[in-house]
């Protein structure tokens, strides 16, 4: 059996922006506290903003948010940074990406979507086409996350994508995890977390379940602060790393997770998966 340990943890406070590294974080029912619990949303359609539409909302991925004693700090590319609930925010995203936004709070059980686009991907399920998408598709509505509360990415897969295309230069921002973990044993080969699905799996001391790998979607693809376009990474995956599901079959990396025991974790703690 593989051991892993806790490798990194990060927290996205607004919906599609950087986010932050953390040396420890409470996990709860909602994941990662304080995560996606802020998004923007389009004044004309209504609907929950996402860089998975990348035409206009790409640009996002330019600003990043990190939760400080007085709330959420917005930085924006050109270094300014404003605080959750300045109307000055709105006004300067809103003209960064050419519409009318504003940055919402989560409001627990409402219904919301988002678009997404999905470029050409080989032999999945969702290729060339747009899609509407529920927010929190298969969690509790308390946060802006697409699927689950919580996103595990393993370093080792990510390393050895970044074997299949050596031409890029790889980082876990890409995948936007909430925790990532990395082998202690050098037993890690593959994609070996392609194979988690519905299985139990504790975090230090705190119980979660996986649910399925994560599909790969266009915002792994895109350009944000130290990375360039990657359309090749959803080709690799799609080639070596594809899943099939009862929603299709999909180029993944990375696996859902909810958490069913609630705690505190911090980077160095063991990652075990049961079965």
């Amino acid at each position: 059996m593989t051991t892993y340990e806790v490798a990194e943890i990060w927290r996205h406070p607004v919906k599609s922006m950087g986010g932050e590294s953390l040396a420890t974080a409470e996990l709860g029912a909602a994941g990662v506290d304080g995560d996606r619990r802020w998004a923007l949303r389009s004044r004309a359609s209504g609907k929950i903003v996402s860089a998975k539409r990348p035409r206009p909302y790409g640009g996002l991925l330019d600003w990043s948010a990190a939760v400080d004693r007085d709330g959420v700090a917005v930085t924006g590319p050109d270094g300014a940074t404003f605080g959750v609930g300045d109307p000055a925010l709105d006004t300067a995203l809103s003209d960064a990406l050419g519409e009318a936004v504003s940055l919402v709070p989560v409001e627990a059980g409402a219904e919301e979507t988002y678009d997404s686009v999905w470029p050409e991907i080989p032999d999945t399920s969702l290729s060339d086409t747009e899609v509407e998408f529920p927010i929190a598709l298969l969690t509790d509505k308390t946060s802006f996350v697409d699927v689950s509360a919580l996103h595990i990415v393993v370093a080792d897969s990510v390393a050895h994508l970044g074997t299949l295309i050596p031409d890029v230069v790889l980082d876990v921002r890409r995948f936007r995890p909430s925790v990532v973990v990395r082998s202690v044993d050098g037993g890690h080969e593959g994609f070996a977390d392609l194979a988690w699905s519905d299985v139990p799996a504790s975090i230090g001391a705190v119980e979660v379940r996986i649910g399925a790998p994560a599909p790969r979607c266009v915002m792994t693809t895109l350009p944000q602060p130290g990375l360039a376009k990657a359309n090749q990474i959803l080709k690799a995956l799609a080639a070596d790393a594809r899943h099939t599901s009862a929603f299709g079959t999909f180029a993944c990396l990375g696996t859902y997770a909810e958490v069913t025991s609630p705690g505190v974790v911090s980077v160095g703690d063991t990652f075990t998966v049961d079965g």
